[in-house]
């Protein structure tokens, strides 16, 4: 395992214990941790509608999180730079 992007500390989040991060697994696949959807953060209907729309969805055994812009970006800067995305 590990990280993709900054550090949680990097990009400025003081608690590391509970800040988001991208991880990347052995087996090629990622963990995202962020602030769990439904739980202080709530996704409106209207934001439910447009998911709907792009045909996202979460499953019975799925979460949805929301994270940083800023952690994404440093995590896709990193893949870029090591070839991993164009």
């Amino acid at each position: 395992m590990r990280r993709i992007g900054s550090t949680p500390a990097q990009r400025g989040c003081g608690a590391n214990n509970s800040c988001p991060d991208v991880l990347e697994l052995d087996t090629g696949d990622f963990l995202v941790t962020g602030s769990l959807v439904g739980r202080g953060v709530h996704l409106t209907a209207e934001g439910e509608a447009r998911m709907r729309e792009l045909g996202a969805s979460a499953g019975v055994n799925e979460v949805i999180v929301k994270v940083p812009r800023d952690c994404i970006l440093a995590a896709a800067k990193q893949s870029a730079a090591e070839g991993l995305i164009a």
